[in-house]
């Protein structure tokens, strides 16, 4: 299948996939600092996330708690929103970690980076004028 065919059933090219510890944590995160939609969750019998599906904006990303089978890694997003200062402030106080305070950027975006509860990285931007 192209991509036109792929941008038919609604979903874009690539699709970020999280595996982290604590894909609750994750999602509870994400809900908070992003706006992130529930979109789909399958679980383990043990209660953890053997798949899920957000909606940030108009992206999906997917996520899973990572086993021995599939161990965790560290993912690394760039993410626009309306007020990259507001985001970056409300990221730490839902648990995430300074990497980059915001500042105007020279390529014409003001950026802030943080890592999320689980080590992810995010870079949240917005157009600077």
């Amino acid at each position: 299948m192209g991509s036109e065919g792929i941008a038919n059933t609604g979903q874009h090219t690539i699709t970020p996939y999280f595996t982290v510890e604590g894909a609750d944590r994750l999602m509870t995160f994400l809900v908070a600092a992003f706006d992130a939609t529930l979109v789909k969750e399958s679980r383990y019998d043990d209660k953890s996330i053997q798949h899920a599906r957000l909606l940030i904006g108009n992206s999906l990303i997917m996520l899973n708690e990572s086993t021995d089978e599939y161990p965790a890694n560290i993912s690394q997003m760039h993410i626009y929103v309306e007020d990259a200062d507001n985001a970056y402030q409300l990221a730490l106080q839902l648990g995430a970690t300074t990497l980059m305070e915001p500042n105007n950027r020279p390529h014409g975006e003001r950026m802030a980076g943080i890592k999320d509860p689980c080590g992810n990285i995010w870079w949240i931007a917005m157009p600077h004028l």
